[in-house]
């Protein structure tokens, strides 16, 4: 009789401990990384884009006074020199963008290229050049599309530049920036932060860098409209990033605020909502953003801000992209 009540003991402490077990919530398997604070090296290094491989824990953060290419990885503090931009003659590197065969392309800035690499052998596969005198352009950002092609802005030039997807597949390394959209009769120059909408019929532009807007164009029609959003002040876009129809734009105008505007956009694209914004302490005047799963890599580029007064050591910063990203 005791044996029996002992057995019985057991068994009901071992359900018990079963049923604790199962109640317990599941641990976050990215708690272990989750780093609010990555080290960019260097006090001249001003980073201002930002690109996140998929399928792997690497980001890559481009430097707009050298030209080099930084590579982080989400469980490491500190970012390392990966691509010395003057070996390829990378003046400036501004907006990034890496695609699914592990390709990173990185807008030259007043250089009129765009830089792609191989990011397994470093090697440089293409120079896409748009022939402009330096400093009569400056390319700034890009995107991709699924089909590959690829879409870069202009901030000097009334212009949106090309990348057809079987262009990056040749072979030859120089090649020349297809002139796609003149936007002279649209925004005219100034384009900034640019992003591919997830049913991949529109690009969503940050244009106008004096009027703060963001313009939608159509990429069967190359027909540009600008985007409403109910007169709410959404701040000067620069960086952009969609998902679920939420976008999520870095205002550049710091003396107004640093903060990243969340817009619910509507079907089609030509309106949104402006519905929150995003702000950190750890923010120091921030260009653009990545995903990494639920949140947000941002990048504090510290735009007008002259030597040696720059808040060192340079940062990419997590903070939580929040509830409709997810």
């Amino acid at each position: 009789m005791i044996l029996q009540q002992l057995n019985s003991y057991f068994l009901l402490f071992a359900l018990s401990i079963l049923t604790l077990a199962t109640a317990l919530p599941s641990p976050d398997p990215d708690a272990e990384y989750k780093i609010s604070v990555y080290i960019v090296p260097g006090n001249n290094t001003f980073p201002e884009g930002i690109a996140r491989q998929p399928n792997s824990p690497y980001f890559y953060v481009g430097s707009v006074t050298t030209g080099d290419i930084y590579r982080g990885s989400v469980y490491e503090k500190n970012l390392v020199k990966y691509i010395t931009g003057s070996t390829y003659g990378i003046i400036n590197a501004v907006g990034m963008r890496v695609d699914c065969k592990d390709r990173l392309y990185v807008a030259g800035g007043p250089g009129g290229i765009v830089f792609v690499f191989d990011l397994h052998t470093k090697q440089l596969l293409h120079r896409f050049s748009n022939g402009l005198p330096q400093n009569t352009t400056l390319l700034n950002d890009l995107d991709i599309d699924q089909a590959g092609n690829i879409y870069i802005t202009d901030t000097f030039q009334p212009t949106l530049f090309r990348i057809k997807a079987s262009d990056v597949n040749r072979q030859t390394v120089d090649l020349p920036l297809e002139k796609w959209v003149d936007t002279t009769e649209a925004f005219g120059t100034g384009g900034n932060g640019i992003v591919v909408t997830e049913d991949q019929k529109y690009l969503l532009v940050a244009a106008d860098v004096n009027a703060g807007e963001i313009w939608r164009a159509v990429i069967s029609s190359k027909k540009i409209d600008k985007v409403n959003f109910g007169g709410a002040v959404i701040g000067v876009p620069d960086g952009l990033l969609i998902r679920k129809n939420i976008l999520y734009s870095v205002n550049s105008r710091h003396e107004i605020g640093q903060f990243i505007q969340v817009i619910k956009m509507d079907p089609g694209n030509l309106s949104g909502t402006a519905t929150r914004r995003i702000t950190s302490p750890l923010f120091e005047k921030p260009s653009t953003i990545a995903f990494d799963g639920p949140d947000l890599l941002v990048v504090n580029f510290q735009y007008g801000v002259p030597l040696p007064v720059p808040v060192l050591p340079f940062t990419v910063v997590r903070v939580a992209a929040g509830d409709e990203a997810q």
